[in-house]
């Protein structure tokens, strides 16, 4: 049984009486999240870019909070990939392997590069995507691009 908040993730919650409150870590982020996500990455950048000039951040820090994960299923963590240009890549069941970067052509930006916190519960809950996010930060952080 999927589980997740009844109005973020609709009816497939239901039925009700089982626990609606538990998720599956390797399925973050939800695509509701994404969606979310992209949007507020796309947002940070528009509001940066509007007050300076037009020039893209170099670097934005994001907290990875443990109960905000929770609760949104992985909003925070699609925030972090949309700005560094990345998206997550899941397997035929649904679950999320791996973080690819987007190519630089398609992206149509410079990456930007994100400096994580995270918090202990995050760290200890959602060990697979700290290591997920680990693979992509080094992969971004030696692709040569220009």
């Amino acid at each position: 049984c999927p589980g997740g908040d009844l109005l973020r993730d609709g009816t497939s919650v239901l039925p009700t009486g089982r626990n609606i409150h538990a998720l599956d870590p390797y399925r973050m982020p939800s695509e509701g999240a994404w969606a979310r996500g992209q949007r507020a990455a796309e947002e940070i950048l528009r509001q940066h870019q509007e007050s300076n000039n037009g020039a893209f951040p170099e670097t934005i820090a994001v907290t990875l909070w443990g109960l905000d994960t929770i609760k949104t299923r992985g909003e925070a963590i699609a925030i972090v990939l949309a700005l560094v240009g990345a998206r997550p890549v899941k397997e035929g069941t649904g679950r999320t392997v791996n973080f690819e970067l987007v190519p630089l052509e398609e992206l149509g930006r410079p990456r930007v590069d994100v400096l994580a916190s995270l918090s202990g519960i995050f760290r200890d809950s959602f060990a697979n995507v700290v290591d997920l996010l680990d693979d992509m930060f080094e992969r971004a952080s030696i692709a040569e691009e220009s």
